[in-house]
């Protein structure tokens, strides 16, 4: 009796008594037989199910052997098929051969080419195999023929360039579209890993590709699980898994089923994690494993090497500013320390010649005079120090209380307040940014002197601040001086400068370190001035904005003088 795993075979004859006896003798040998009354039969029942052989009576009604073998290849690739001649009609299975029988067998009067049916099916089945896997294997050998074009192509484009983001567009558009997958990504660690990974470039294949704004934190979702394990990951359910990370794909708009990714290491250390999601018609398989992986090897030495001569132009250009501001510091030290260093030298000299011959009164004067210069060399020295410390020096960030700086900075310069009899106009409310808080009260002293200083008679300061659609919040402080022209303010930040102001002078660094704080917090500096008396300047800041927007009560309510 033949198995539920039996191979099915479809005999196609109209001489009934010959067809029950090729049934019986292929049914002892396990063979699953159905039989067609004619070709016509057998053309359906060919159609609506799949055999594994078909045996075809060549003399027949309406539709002869040839005829059906011919139909069938119409359809398609032929099964494997066996056409059963009577004595005499060699001829005819030869044609069948041609047309693409796998063989045939010869009727005799005694029935003895029934005892040769199992062997010849069995033959058939083996030849079939023998073709299906030669033919596999050939696929198999042009496709890593493709993959090893692919890899040589994609290699010298990829060590071809020193541009990063290139670099990273070659390497997704490379992956997708040769591992049939809807898209892919390229996530890198940062300089400091403990802030995680930032998405360097996403594709999708109905989205060009582009960098976007994308931060995992370590070990977040399973792009930076890969890169903190080194392990590369085939999910065929991404979202069933407990380290998948669905706000990449509400940011992304995209949805992530099956996903495949593998990490990127340069010189023995893991640097990012490329992922590759939704395998068209499909799943992942270990072939694309293999050659994902050899993808993100080859891209791991571009992208490094990019790295370090970007790195190397960082670099490069850091020192060549830094010379210039060495300069520029070797210049303000000879000049601005040497104008209160000038009278505490010449009275100095004057007290140790001529300090009997004084009066009390001269010599009070002359010790008043030196110790307020010392005093403003004691200030120039603390701001360059400031100044030199601030790019390198690590600080933690918070939100600020904007309000409370303010204050403070009141409190510094009271006595400038009560002698200038400054208006001070506050805002209402206050937005929130983050910051680092001692830096913020420097920059807001700066402004606020300086809003004095060069301000009207009396000096009329208005101070504020204003959420901006970047996630971005920008204070200023808006003076009634005479203004800056253009060019006065195109070089007003730069350190180690000083604009010439009317009203009084100034070292010229309080401005360069406002530019370097807020420069390393994240935000910018500028200045809106139209050079008219009276409408003063407007000097702003920008700082990252809070989560959520806080307001605070003001110190005192608008337009309050001081």
């Amino acid at each position: 009796m033949p198995t539920s795993n039996a191979i099915r075979i479809l005999y196609m004859e109209d001489d009934a008594g010959l067809a029950r006896l090729f049934k019986k003798k292929l049914e002892r040998a396990g063979f699953s037989i159905d039989l067609a009354p004619d070709g016509e039969t057998g053309l359906i029942m060919a159609a609506a199910a799949r055999y594994d052989v078909i045996a075809v009576d060549q003399n027949m009604p309406v539709y002869d052997g040839l005829a059906i073998i011919r139909r069938l290849a119409d359809r398609g690739p032929l099964p494997p098929t066996i056409m059963i001649t009577g004595s005499g009609n060699e001829q005819i299975a030869i044609e069948a051969m041609k047309l693409g029988a796998s063989d045939y067998i010869v009727k005799d009067g005694d029935g003895r080419y029934l005892e040769l049916l199992p062997t010849v099916i069995e033959q058939v089945l083996v030849k079939e195999r023998l073709i299906r896997e030669r033919h596999e294997a050939i696929l198999s050998l042009q496709q890593v023929n493709r993959n090893l074009s692919l890899l040589n192509r994609v290699g010298q484009e990829l060590t071809a360039s020193l541009d990063l983001q290139k670099i990273a567009t070659t390497l997704l558009q490379a992956v997708t579209e040769t591992i049939g997958a809807e898209g892919s990504s390229v996530w890198l660690k940062t300089d400091r890993p403990e802030k995680g990974l930032i998405c360097q470039a996403a594709y999708h294949r109905s989205h060009p590709t582009t960098p976007i704004k994308l931060h995992l934190r370590p070990g977040q979702g399973i792009a930076g699980w890969v890169s903190e394990q080194g392990q590369s990951v085939t999910i065929t359910s991404a979202t069933d898994d407990p380290r998948f990370a669905p706000e990449i794909d509400r940011e992304t708009k995209c949805h992530t089923e099956s996903l495949l990714a593998v990490p990127i290491s340069a010189r023995g250390t893991v640097i990012g994690t490329l992922e590759v999601i939704n395998k068209i018609g499909g799943c992942f398989n270990a072939d694309d494993r293999a050659l994902v992986e050899t993808l993100a090897a080859s891209a791991a030495i571009a992208i490094d090497n990019a790295r370090l001569v970007e790195a190397l132009r960082h670099q490069t250009a850091e020192l060549q500013a830094r010379n210039e501001e060495l300069d520029a510091f070797a210049h303000t030290v000879a000049h601005d320390l040497k104008t209160p260093l000038g009278p505490v030298i010449g009275l100095a000299d004057l007290l140790a010649r001529f300090r009997a011959t004084m009066s009390e009164e001269a010599v009070n004067d002359s010790l008043e005079t030196i110790a307020r210069s010392s005093h403003k060399m004691d200030e120039i020295i603390n701001e360059l120090l400031l100044l030199a410390t601030i790019r390198d020096t690590d600080i933690e960030t918070e939100m600020l209380d904007m309000l409370s700086l303010v204050a403070e900075v009141r409190q510094r310069l009271a006595h400038i307040f009560d002698q200038k009899q400054v208006q001070v106009i506050l805002p209402a409310h206050w937005p929130m940014a983050i910051g680092y808080g001692p830096w913020i009260e420097e920059v807001w002293a700066n402004y606020l002197s300086n809003a004095i200083k060069y301000g009207g008679n009396p000096p009329r300061v208005e101070i504020g601040g204003k959420r901006q659609t970047n996630g971005m919040v920008r204070y200023w402080v808006r003076d009634n001086g005479d203004g800056l022209t253009a060019a006065e303010q195109a070089r007003l930040f730069t350190p180690f400068t000083q604009i010439k102001r009317t009203k009084a002078g100034g070292h010229g660094l309080g401005l360069s370190i406002v530019h370097r704080i807020i420069e390393k917090l994240g935000g910018e500096v500028g200045i809106e001035s139209r050079g008219i008396p009276g409408l003063g300047c407007t000097f702003y800041f920008t700082l990252p904005a809070a989560p959520e927007l806080v307001s605070l009560e003001p110190l005192q309510e608008a337009l309050t003088v001081y």
